[in-house]
């Protein structure tokens, strides 16, 4: 066998190896990529899912944020009311009553003065 059949099969051999190496690096690629794939999918089928949960939480958010402003609203609506009728309560019963006081105490003091005798002292 002369160097250049030598150096031919070795060439072949080394070729078959090579080509051997890109076979398996090829499959092992392939298998990868599926496994890429697989995973992608995955990813985006629970990725879907958290945004239709994440849409759903956001409606009921919207309806109770919704819900809160009118309880808000009617919360303002009776406080107005009350301050209303405390200020009518005030102006209705609170002349009134210093009136009666004020005549309650003016008898009290000319009932006394009748019992006792008592006159009134003019000044002059």
């Amino acid at each position: 066998m002369g160097v250049g059949e030598w150096l031919a099969a070795t060439g072949a051999v080394l070729l078959a190896v090579l080509l051997g190496g890109l076979l398996f690096a090829l499959v092992s690629l392939v298998a990868t990529v599926r496994q890429l794939r697989a995973t992608v999918e995955r990813l985006q089928d629970e990725t879907l899912e958290i945004t239709r949960a994440m849409q759903d939480a956001l409606v009921d958010a919207e309806h109770e944020v919704d819900r809160v402003d009118a309880l808000l609203s009617a919360a303002e609506g009776v406080g107005g009311r009350i301050d209303g009728a405390s200020r009518l309560v005030t102006r209705t019963v609170t002349n009134p009553v210093v009136k009666v006081l004020a005549i309650g105490t003016g008898t009290k003091q000319a009932v006394r003065r009748i019992r006792t005798g008592e006159r009134t002292r003019k000044s002059g």
